[in-house]
């Protein structure tokens, strides 16, 4: 004969334990300085969000092109240097925008990120245009995390800005 567990039903009959396990690791870190390791996996997930953007705009005009002359159609092959250009145009309207309106891209809303000024709100207009050219122009920049004790990149340094850890507080998040 089969013993029933101390519960009284089987285990699977029972709804699993609730864990929050980010809630045991926010308050350590939250508002501390982001590393180097975050903030470059932050910006790997920007870079796929412009390569997306670049991408959809390809296939977009290509479609475009084909139905508007499909005997004439091929596709077109622009070059590194153009590419590189659109790219950068886009990445900065996209940082701008991002830390300006919500302080945070999408690669920092992934890894609990946030960008803020000196004054620890999100940053002004021209301070997120600023930081975005600093950061497309110059992205070397965020090596000096590895060895700035604060933990902030160049483009902080110059423009007094640093990029935080910041989760949803308990009551924002959805259960």
């Amino acid at each position: 004969m089969i013993e029933q567990p101390e519960t009284g039903g089987y285990p699977w009959h029972a709804p699993p334990p609730r864990r929050d396990l980010l809630a045991l690791t926010r308050p350590e870190i939250q508002g501390r300085r982001a590393g180097f390791v975050t903030r470059m996996l932050a910006n790997v997930v920007d870079a796929g969000v412009v390569i997306g953007v670049l991408l959809g705009a390809y296939t977009t005009i290509s479609i475009v092109k084909f139905l508007w002359a499909p005997q004439a159609f091929h596709f077109l092959a622009p070059n590194f240097a153009f590419v590189l250009i659109i790219g950068g145009a886009v990445e900065f309207v996209y940082l701008t925008a991002a830390w300006r309106i919500w302080g945070r891209t999408w690669g920092d809303q992934l890894l609990g990120l946030r960008v803020i000024s000196f004054r620890g709100t999100h940053l002004r207009w021209a301070g997120a245009t600023v930081r975005a050219a600093l950061c497309v122009t110059i992205p070397i920049g965020l090596v000096w995390v590895l060895v700035s004790r604060e933990n902030r990149s160049a483009q902080d340094v110059v423009l007094r800005t640093s990029v935080v850890y910041d989760w949803p507080r308990r009551d924002q998040v959805t259960s």
